[in-house]
Parts: C-alpha cells; sequence; structure tokens
C-alpha cells in the first residue's frame, strides 16, 4: 500500500511492521487525519502498482486509541457472528435447547400472576449470544496497550481487511510495551498506520518501524534519515 499527500512522493507502507507517519506541521496532520476519514481528497492511497484505491476499503480510521476506541461498539457484532460461524452443529444446538429451556421457566413462572402475559419466541443463536453478554472487560478497555493488542488481534482474528490507523498511539505507551506492539505486529504479519505529532524528528525512538517525518517547513527527512 502507498499513501500518497501532495508534492510528496509516496509513503509505502509495509505489512508486519508499525508504520508510523510523524508530522511536524499541523495543517499537513489535519489533512492527513480528514483524509483517513473520507473528508479530503488531500490523501490519496494506492496498492503496490499505485493503482488508486477507495481509502475505506484499504484503511479502518479509530482516531485516537484511548478517547475514539470503543471495541465493545466496534467489534462485539462481529465477533458474535464470528463465534456463530466457529461453533460445531451440537454447540449450536445445545445453545439453542436451552434457550427454549428457559423461555419455558420464564412462561412457567408467569403462571403465577392472574395477568394476560405471553413471552416472545425462543431466540436465536444471536440473540442468545447477546442475551450471554459476551464484552471486553472494564479493565482492559482502561488500559492503552492492552487496547491496541486487542484492536490488532481483533482485526486479525475476523479477518479484516483494512489497516487499521490510528493516532498518538506513543503518548500512551511507555517503551515496553511499544516493543510489545511492534513484537505484536510483526508476530500477526498485519499492517497497522500510526499518524503522531512531533515538532522533532523521532527516528531513534522509532527505529524499528517504518517511520516518516515531514517537519514544519512540510521538508519530508526521508533522505536524511
Amino acid at each position: 500500500m502507498n499513501l500518497t499527500y501532495y508534492p510528496f512522493p509516496p509513503f509505502k507502507i509495509n505489512t508486519g511492521q508499525v508504520n508510523v507517519l510523524d508530522l511536524g506541521n499541523s495543517q499537513m496532520y489535519a489533512d492527513i487525519c480528514q483524509g483517513f476519514r473520507d473528508r479530503t481528497d488531500d490523501l490519496r492511497v494506492s496498492n503496490d502498482n499505485l493503482e488508486l484505491q477507495t481509502t475505506s476499503s484499504q484503511c479502518s480510521w479509530y482516531g485516537d486509541l484511548m478517547l475514539s476506541v470503543d471495541l465493545n461498539r466496534l467489534f462485539m457484532k462481529k465477533i458474535q457472528t464470528q463465534i456463530i460461524k466457529l461453533m460445531a452443529d451440537e454447540q449450536q444446538v445445545a445453545v439453542l435447547d436451552q434457550s427454549r429451556a428457559m423461555i419455558a421457566k420464564v412462561m412457567e413462572a408467569s403462571f403465577l400472576l392472574d395477568l394476560p402475559l405471553d413471552v416472545e419466541e425462543a431466540p436465536g443463536l444471536d440473540q442468545a449470544l447477546k442475551f450471554a453478554g459476551i464484552h471486553f472487560p472494564t479493565d482492559l478497555t482502561h488500559n492503552p496497550s492492552a487496547v491496541l493488542e486487542a484492536l490488532v488481534q481483533t482485526h486479525v482474528e475476523l479477518g479484516l481487511k483494512q489497516c487499521p490507523v490510528m493516532t498518538n498511539v506513543s503518548h500512551y505507551l511507555n517503551p515496553e510495551q511499544w516493543a510489545a506492539f511492534e513484537q505484536q505486529v510483526a508476530d500477526l504479519g498485519t499492517t497497522v498506520i500510526i499518524i503522531e505529532y512531533s515538532e522533532t524528528n523521532r527516528m531513534e525512538k522509532f527505529k524499528n518501524c517504518c517511520y516518516y517525518y515531514v517537519d514544519e517547513d512540510l521538508v519530508d527527512w526521508r533522505d536524511m534519515n
């Protein structure tokens, strides 16, 4: 994949490596972020043959890791669907049987009241899983490193083809957590793009990443690195 922002040559995005676009120019930072949200045409996405692709088909914008990423809201419906696909036939039958038994018990209890009550039909698998309350635990959702790990792993587990794009991730992680993030991306062979804002070149900090820095004066430091 390649990202193009005029007048710079394409920024090549590597698979199996964290890709960091570190920007010192506030307007470019805003343009890039808006471009990933399909709000401007300043950012163009192309494949390895430089053939233009729609941004939404190649990238999933998540924004700030702790301000915008709600794992349960973003993924839980897809996760429930995936669980159903992975369940063996006998597991599905068992869940449906237990759901019917629960409905029967509720109906039986309702007869104790002298009221014209009825209950809904036995729930399907999707309703049963929703009732089970599967979710990412609260302590995980309050931990930036855990949120990041879960988001990347969820993308892989669900077979999502788009590349996750986030902002300011390094602000939330210590060096050990960042190194673990780099290792996870490498082990999974996936693609992640991080947009950062910095007034200085941080090549050393991101030496194990595919790192690009453009300063306040729109100087591209690729040749200087």
